[in-house]
């Protein structure tokens, strides 16, 4: 009798082990759920596909229909003196940055920036040697890797077409790198000059408008 009840709980036992092994597989093989999924961490595969943005060039802004001549509407009266909004008032720059002197990373949104056009020559020239500093900005995020090659493919873009919108892509890749490290200021000499973008925020004769955005990390 009670080697037949030892037969049947073996056998219970055996069961029990045999659905955990089961269960075990099925877990592995399932799915992760969603919010697991988001936080993996991004590969590099996956960071070189998103610097490729940088190669795109920032959308060229409609310019509005002509409209009719119409009659200046009346000049309200002034306020009072004393009910006068006062205009606001600049904000200080940062004791490292010289006056005057706007980096990429002040525009929070889309913004209008004035880009000369360029010759079909130098357009071509420049779609060469931009994806070289796209290319440089990710292998410079690999271990003991620097960003030389990009710092180089920038300063060519900066010093032939300045006023291009190649450019001002050039200058948002040196910035951030100075964002990650300190020493890479140092390293490439990234200047403040080298950052500025204050000669794109206004109209000039012949420029084109472009609609730019900030490119997140």
């Amino acid at each position: 009798m009670n080697t037949v009840w030892l037969k049947i709980a073996g056998a219970a036992v055996a069961v029990v082990i045999v659905i955990i092994v089961i269960g075990n597989f099925r877990s592995k093989d399932s799915p992760a759920p969603v919010s697991e999924q988001k936080d993996k961490p991004k590969t590099f595969y996956d960071m070189a596909d998103r610097d490729k943005r940088f190669n795109e060039a920032p959308k060229l802004v409609e310019q509005p229909p002509a409209q009719p001549v119409q009659e200046p509407a009346p000049q309200p009266q002034p306020e009072p003196q004393a009910q006068q909004q006062q205009p606001p008032q600049p904000q200080p720059q940062p004791a490292s940055r010289p006056g005057g002197v706007v980096y990429p990373s002040d525009l929070k949104g889309p913004t209008t920036l004035y880009f000369m056009p360029m010759s079909e020559e130098d357009d071509i020239q420049a779609q060469q040697i931009l994806p070289l500093a796209t290319a440089g900005r990710s292998i410079g995020r690999l271990p003991i890797m620097q960003y030389g090659l990009m710092n180089k493919a920038c300063l060519q873009i900066e010093e032939r077409w300045p006023d291009s919108w190649y450019a001002f892509r050039a200058k948002q890749m040196l910035e951030e790198i100075t964002q990650y490290q300190d020493r890479y200021a140092q390293m490439y000499k990234i200047t403040p000059q080298r950052l500025d973008i204050s000669r794109f925020l206004k109209p000039r004769r012949g420029a084109q408008p472009r609609t730019v955005e900030p490119i997140r990390r």
